[in-house]
């Protein structure tokens, strides 16, 4: 491998890391504090019905809509500290904080340590992140999953080795099944890599195909239960037709705001199918339908569905206390100063390699959710690129970060 690019001289001493993460703790546990004791939206608590039905030794049951993942995380905390949501949301706020601690590992192993910790730093303070916790959302798991696993990646390219390479993939299959929608971070995730690796002189073909095997064979058992549980085949859950129509039927605005349910008989006949991937063939069609009759109309949805994904902040159809003013105004703050630092990360997008697997990663999730209903929450699968292309940005824009890229 080519060594190394010269690194910034310094950084930030140790006891200013410790710090920030006492500041991503303390954020995470005030938010705990001040949650009401109840799980506030209906995926939070079809999580935890399904992570009950574990502890009462009934396994997964019937439902097919949620992935195993964050349900089994549930029933773990349950199981150790007892059911009590707090227990639960205390153990998510570690969880939250550990994420911002390899964010800013992985970011300095890259980019310098003073990039690093510029990252860790917006992690920690970054509003929806910090509430993630409280949500009973799976994407608070999912964040640190998705570290670990570019963790993983990232350390595979530097140093070779094709047990890396699978254990990058084995961690990218638990991502999917904790959000299934993660594969689609993977094709410009792994064109990123590829080309760093043949601009290395180095082969790409036996890595992809390690961790793509690594990958199959984390989800496979899943898959395999499934078939003989439900006798269909279908991959991790069947939320895929229920997304794909909310964002394309002839009502559908594609805002975050609004979401238009089937009328009654549209529901009449979704009720009359037998099972949930029955359904999700169903709304697939209606969708396609819809895509190949209006395929203008369907091409503005996306563009704003496409938009939802970087908005500034939230805008949900459900009603809660926490989407204020102040908490708009500070996650638009977070928002921009994270967009900014990536505007000027990718000014050196061409020579600094250790971007192109992120850049890959967050336009072939974003072009390909977007044919789906999307919301800003859904961007925390590749938040942590944004996270670590920003630090790098900001660093190198303010001088403080020549030559920090990695592997010209």
């Amino acid at each position: 491998m080519t060594p190394p690019a010269a690194r910034p001289p310094g950084g930030p001493p140790r006891w200013a890391w410790w710090a920030v993460l006492a500041v991503a703790l303390a954020a995470r546990l005030a938010l705990v504090l001040v949650t009401p004791r109840e799980i506030l939206w209906p995926d939070g608590s079809e999580f935890e019905a399904v992570a009950r039905s574990l502890l009462g030794h009934q396994g997964y049951g019937l439902q097919t809509l949620r992935p195993p993942g964050y349900p089994t995380f549930i029933a773990l905390v349950y199981a150790l500290l007892g059911p009590g949501l707090i227990g639960l949301r205390i153990v998510e706020a570690c969880v939250g904080t550990a994420a911002v601690g390899v964010i800013g590992l992985v970011g300095a192993s890259l980019f310098g340590p003073l990039a690093g910790f510029v990252a860790m730093a917006i992690a920690a303070v970054h509003p929806v992140l910090a509430f993630l916790p409280s949500t009973q959302f799976s994407e608070n798991l999912l964040v640190f999953a998705v570290v670990l696993a570019l963790w993983a990646a990232f350390g595979a390219w530097r140093r070779g080795g094709l047990a890396r390479w699978a254990l990058a993939g084995a961690l990218f299959g638990v991502c999917t099944l904790i959000r299934p929608n993660v594969v689609l971070m993977l094709p410009g995730l792994g064109l990123g890599f590829a080309l760093a690796l043949r601009q290395q002189r180095r082969a790409w073909l036996a890595p992809a195909a390690v961790c793509a095997l690594a990958l199959a064979l984390t989800v496979t058992p899943w898959v395999v239960r499934n078939h003989h549980v439900h006798h269909r085949w279908y991959f991790v859950a069947t939320g895929g037709g229920r997304q794909f129509w909310f964002g394309n039927n002839p009502a559908a605005s594609g805002a975050t705001a609004s979401l238009m349910l089937p009328d009654s008989a549209m529901q009449a006949e979704i009720g009359r199918l037998p099972d949930d991937a029955a359904r999700e063939r169903f709304l697939y069609r209606r969708g396609l339908s819809f895509v190949r009759e209006h395929p203008g109309r369907a091409f503005q949805l996306y563009l704003v569905k496409l938009g939802n994904l970087f908005a500034l902040f939230p805008q949900t159809c459900s009603r809660t206390a926490f989407l204020t003013p102040p908490s708009q105004a500070a996650q638009a703050a977070a928002s921009l100063l994270v967009f900014l630092g990536v505007l000027l990360a990718l000014r050196r997008l061409r020579r600094t390699p250790a971007l192109w697997p992120m850049a890959g990663a967050i336009v072939s999730f974003a072009l390909t959710n977007a044919v789906f209903f999307t919301v800003m929450r859904y961007r925390m699968a590749f938040e942590p690129c944004l996270l670590w292309m920003a630090g790098a940005g900001w660093v190198w824009t303010l001088g403080r970060g020549k030559g920090g890229e990695v592997n010209r």
